[in-house]
């Protein structure tokens, strides 16, 4: 299972991996980039750990409610979330959402952190990274 971390910075890191599932303790406070779906059981997964920004590749987005459901859910507990539609770009696994990903939705903390329809998703979570404050320990 792919679990790479493309670049660490301002006490956070980002981990692409292909199933949000695969996210363990260590990943607490920093950005996810998964090719799993957006659906409740990641909003779950993303809430318990306190990821700072997760990044989901979601098919779903715009088709159904569940992808929409679990990322909107992130807004509740104040994580940024945004999904990446398999329309948007040939998405196979994390390298490619990481790689060639385009922002399809964002939730409102993400929309309010500086998120935006239609970047690509490297360009805009390193963008974040410099922006957003430090975790606290």
């Amino acid at each position: 299972m792919l679990r790479k971390v493309v670049h660490s910075g301002r006490g956070r890191q980002v981990v692409v991996m292909d199933s949000l599932s695969q996210a363990t303790e260590a990943d607490r406070n920093h950005v996810i980039v998964a090719a799993s779906n957006g659906g409740a059981a990641s909003g779950t997964a993303a809430r318990r750990l306190s990821l700072g920004c997760v990044v989901l590749n979601d098919a779903g987005i715009g088709k159904d409610g569940a992808g929409v459901a679990g990322i909107t859910a992130l807004d509740e507990v104040g994580i940024p979330a945004v999904a990446v539609s398999h329309m948007s770009a040939e998405i196979s696994n994390g390298m490619d959402t990481w790689d060639n990903g385009v922002v399809s939705f964002v939730n409102e903390t993400a929309q309010n952190a500086g998120f935006r329809i239609g970047e690509r998703v490297s360009d805009a979570v390193l963008r974040f990274l410099e922006t957003s404050p430090e975790p606290t320990p």
